[in-house]
């Protein structure tokens, strides 16, 4: 079993904790220094969920121990042990009330198929009293393909089933039909019911407004590029095809809901920004725009208790900005923002009657943070931080910026100063976000950012053409740009800088995350002479090994590699791809390395960074390499996220503070 439970409530929260994330009459001055520890946590609570009756909050703990699941009352702080996860091994990535008294938790672990790590899911029911657990799953008859293992990885939830609480809808890969099958569940004894066969190759289904499966968006057999939607009007009809469209290619589509013979959408339809459409399913053609901003793209919509009625929709400008379709929700949604002022609110989670609210709080510079609101008793309070160990210190501002690249193309994004009175401008850390298609930088507290500032210096953050929220055109205008004009966008974000003359441009380090880490290492050649040192966390030495691996998964792998990288058996791009990437061009490389990875990643091979690590150190350049067992490609464990912050403390005051 991947899953153990203690029948012993534990509290979680020390005095020591409390003191650190509750007093708020603590002063700067009476601060110790930070250093790399304070920032090196990972967010100690995560995922909240208020239940349905609004007694209870079921939420993620990370523990020194390895991921929980944790129980309190509502608006209290004693918070006890549901489930205690595998240290290292185990992620809980959703957790949702199935009804008053029954969780639905999905959780995953890292397993390798052929040539990568993937995530694989499961899917647990436990009581309240943390007794009854009970994995759901069906029963595997054969031995698996590989890619079979890779299907059985997908485990989603279809609906809550608001007129039965004692059954969900699960959607699971089903060995005899090679698809993914719609299961009714119980909750309580595990039992399953196949609701229909899964001949039409359909990988996502969804529920109409009486949560009955009435469409589906799958793919041809004969041609995986090639989409499906499948339809019937009630469940006693027969399914038909009824429309095609190759990946890649037109308006973006993703189904939301089904409301009788339509469908709720999120595409760039007309707009070239991802907004809420009504589609009429059987003539294929929009309706009706529901909900769109004239700037950023749709990012989510907002569900019901229930998950069975989309009551608004969210995009992102420097927030995340709610908008709500009902004026009930408008107010309800006032009364928060007038409640907390100062921050950046949305509604995390409620009850059933919207009485009992969990409010997610935001600053640029304060650690983000939850906040309960009892609407009947007309009491509210602070439930915990996110960071608790950095509430009250003094950190910095994140400021929003704009310029041109050198091609006239409007960028976005941040730069964040260090708040320590200097003599002398800061050393400056360039630090891209990763992805890269689909990804953004926010004006959000980050620890990396603000670990970064503590140590003294200034963080540029460039929202690099590619970058998620701001339209299809810019988002698809990083394509094939790998190395090349996404790189460019950068270095425009360092000349902007220099004519602002804020940083120590001579001082500097090249730094980031995943894609990050692949445009740090491609600074490192393209301009070796202008930064002190390079950091690459997990991230991309051999454009043309990453993208050969990953075309030799057909489907939804190898369209996104051939559309979005470059297609590998083509000579042309082949060499592109070589061109752009660090492992190729070690002789040009000077600047010190530290290269950070874990084995068990799941998005960026460990080979990316062992490989360049073996081949740099015999070519003689300056280069450590850290390796995090049982680390994920975001480090997401508490001794593996400790350990990174310490490896960069060390290496950032080596090489940009000479100590």
């Amino acid at each position: 079993m991947h899953i153990n439970y203690s029948r012993k409530n534990m509290k979680l929260i020390t005095s020591i904790i409390l003191v650190m994330a509750l007093m708020s009459a603590v002063t700067f001055a009476k601060n110790p220094p930070l250093t790399y520890k304070e920032f090196g946590h990972l967010p100690m609570l995560e995922s909240p969920t208020v239940s349905p009756n609004g007694k209870y909050i079921a939420s993620v703990f990370n523990s020194e121990d390895g991921p929980k699941v944790v129980l309190s009352e509502f608006a209290s702080t004693e918070i006890s042990t549901l489930v205690q996860l595998r240290k290292s091994e185990d992620r809980i990535e959703n957790i949702y009330w199935a009804n008053d008294n029954r969780l639905l938790i999905s959780v995953s672990y890292s397993e390798k198929i052929v040539n990568r790590y993937f995530r694989m899911n499961r899917i647990f029911s436990v009581g309240l009293d943390g007794k009854e657990i009970r994995e759901l799953k069906t029963k595997v008859v054969k031995e698996l393909a590989p890619w079979e293992k890779r299907a059985m990885a997908d485990i989603n939830l279809v609906s809550l089933l608001k007129e039965d609480k004692a059954h969900v809808l699960l959607q699971m890969y089903d060995v005899r039909d090679e698809a993914q099958v719609v299961y009714k569940v119980n909750v309580y004894d595990g039992k399953f019911t196949k609701l229909f066969a899964n001949r039409y190759n359909v990988f996502s289904w969804v529920v109409n407004e009486n949560d009955e499966v009435t469409f589906g968006y799958g793919s041809l057999k004969e041609d995986p590029e090639i989409r499906t939607i499948w339809h019937r009007n009630t469940e006693k009809d027969e399914w038909k095809l009824l429309h095609k469209q190759k990946a890649f290619e037109g308006e973006t589509f993703l189904p939301i809901a089904v409301e009788g013979n339509k469908l709720i959408v999120l595409t760039d339809h007309e707009t070239r920004r991802k907004s809420l459409w009504e589609y009429d399913i059987v003539s294929g053609e929009y309706t009706k725009l529901i909900y769109g901003h004239d700037k950023y793209d749709v990012n989510n919509v907002i569900y019901n208790t229930d998950r069975d009625e989309i009551i608004g929709a969210t995009y992102f400008e420097h927030f995340r900005q709610d908008h709500y379709f009902s004026e009930k929700n408008n107010q309800l949604a006032k009364i928060v923002n007038n409640t907390f002022k100062g921050f950046y609110t949305n509604i995390y989670s409620k009850n059933k009657d919207d009485t009992k609210l969990l409010i997610f709080a935001a600053k640029d510079n304060s650690p983000t943070k939850f906040f309960w609101l009892d609407l009947e008793s007309k009491k509210g309070g602070l439930w915990f931080s996110q960071y608790p160990y950095l509430e009250n210190q003094p950190l910095a501002n994140v400021i929003p910026i704009n310029f041109e690249a050198r091609d006239g193309v409007s960028l976005s994004g941040y730069l964040t100063m260090p708040i320590k009175n200097m003599a002398t401008k800061p050393p400056l850390v360039i630090w891209p976000h990763g992805g890269p298609i689909g990804i953004r930088d926010y004006q959000y507290f980050d620890p990396y950012v603000q670990f970064f500032t503590n140590k003294g210096f200034a963080v540029l953050q460039v929202n690099y053409r590619g970058s998620g929220g701001f339209g299809s055109d810019f988002q698809t205008s990083g394509y094939h740009e790998w190395g090349q004009k996404m790189q460019e966008d950068l270095y425009d974000g360092i000349q902007w800088l220099h004519t602002k003359n804020l940083v120590d441009e001579d001082n500097s380090c090249f730094a980031g995350y995943s894609y990050g880490g692949y445009a740090a290492l491609t600074a490192a050649f393209q301009q070796p002479d202008k930064y002190k040192c390079i950091i690459s966390i997990a991230g991309v030495s051999d454009l043309l090994e990453l993208a050969e691996k990953d075309y030799k998964w057909e489907g939804g792998i190898r369209a996104h590699i051939v559309n979005t990288i470059g297609d590998p058996t083509n000579d042309d791009i082949a060499n592109t791809l070589k061109e752009n990437s660090a492992i190729y061009h070690l002789n040009k490389i000077k600047a010190p390395i530290l290269l950070l990875h874990g084995t068990h990643d799941t998005q960026v091979r460990l080979n990316q960074s062992k490989e360049f690590y073996d081949q740099a150190k015999s070519a003689g350049l300056n280069v450590k390499y850290v390796e995090f067992k049982h680390g994920t490609h975001y480090l997401d464990e508490s001794e593996n996220r400790l350990k990174a912050f310490g490896e960069l403390d060390a290496f950032l005051s080596k090489h940009l503070l000479n100590k």
